[in-house]
């Protein structure tokens, strides 16, 4: 295995880690990062829910998570692709392929009017 790859799957290691520490601490304390747009505006942004999203998965509640985020719920498996692609390109000092720049920008469009889209039909 290559170096590059060593050290990709070291970086989603510690992600994951910090991921479930977090889970742990908000399951115990029910501690957990409140929204600064939502706390600011009123407004939930296209992000809320992420938490009570993970917490629903890991507890097999799909309906439940669903309705946290809906979505992130259908593009969770997307984004772990590229989060983990990301990771390999900063690991092996590549910059991002343009399809992968015009990818992203179209997956941040998207977030964003789901954002609009959620604040205007209140889900």
């Amino acid at each position: 295995m290559s170096t590059v790859w060593k050290k990709t799957i070291r970086d989603v290691f510690i992600i994951l880690a910090a991921g479930f520490v977090y889970y742990i601490v908000n399951r115990l304390t029910g501690f957990g990062f409140t929204c600064p747009v939502k706390q600011f505006t009123g407004y939930p942004c296209p992000s809320c829910g992420i938490t009570h999203m993970a917490i629903d998965l890991i507890a097999l509640d799909f309906k439940s998570a669903f309705k946290d985020n809906q979505f992130l719920f259908v593009t969770w498996p997307l984004l772990a692709s590229e989060i983990l692609f990301v990771i390999y390109n900063i690991e092996a000092k590549k910059d991002l392929p343009r399809w992968n720049v015009i990818a992203l920008s179209v997956f941040a469009g998207l977030l964003i009017t789901f954002g609009f889209l959620r604040i205007a039909y209140s889900w």
